[in-house]
């Protein structure tokens, strides 16, 4: 089985939407993607697809932040650092979210052979849409990170990069293969190892989505 020597990860959390509609302005009624447990998450057999050398990159809301750590620890990671995405804007029950986190840890070895000394937060403008994260974290991972690299719950293709998501089914079917899992007649993919992934994602394509 292929080893990676990068991996990036933007988990479906079990994120709950709450507050009325009318005061939500242009975000969606329900989540333009299916999700997962934490434990679901925790069980996918990432460990077997790491080099020991491995980079782990790996996003997480203010939200599920302690249970990140929990996913870190269960793939086989050590976590080292946090780097923050600082929003225009954002929401929230209590505090006003405009903050979002990347997470940095390594397997068994912590080791740069490319870049290093980056700064530990940057800022953008209004993201395109509901979780999509900024593309020059892809830039940031390259210049530190080394091949080959693997993209967990990838929404599109990068060049350099093999990807596993349900938004790319032909790469990820490939992957899933070399993993020892297969697609069921729903399209839910089983990973074995006590791991699975979620079904397709919904169709949102009438439905008015977040831009926070």
């Amino acid at each position: 089985m292929k080893e990676y020597k990068t991996i990036y990860a933007d988990p479906p959390y079990p994120q709950k939407i709450i507050g009325k509609f009318a005061e939500r302005n242009r975000r969606a009624l329900e989540l333009p993607y299916n999700t997962m447990s934490i434990e679901e998450i925790c069980n996918l057999p990432i460990n077997e697809l790491a080099d020991k050398e491995c980079h782990l990159w790996i996003w997480t809301t203010n939200q599920f932040l302690h249970d990140t750590f929990h996913i870190i620890e269960k793939w086989g990671f050590k976590y080292l650092q946090t780097i923050t995405w600082i929003k225009p804007s954002g929401c929230g029950a209590y505090f006003v979210n405009t903050t979002q986190h990347l997470l940095f840890a390594y397997k068994e070895k912590c080791i740069f052979k490319r870049g290093r000394f980056k700064p530990t937060h940057f800022k953008t403008s209004i993201p395109k849409g509901h979780s999509v994260k900024p593309t020059q974290v892809y830039t940031m991972i390259e210049d530190i990170s080394e091949e080959p690299r693997l993209e967990l719950f990838a929404r599109n293709r990068r060049e350099g990069w093999d990807v596993f998501g349900n938004e790319i089914p032909k790469d990820t079917q490939r992957l899933i293969t070399k993993m020892g899992g297969n697609f069921t007649p729903n399209g839910v993919v089983e990973l074995g190892l006590n791991g699975s992934a979620t079904a397709p994602p919904k169709d949102f394509s009438s439905t008015e989505k977040s831009f926070v």
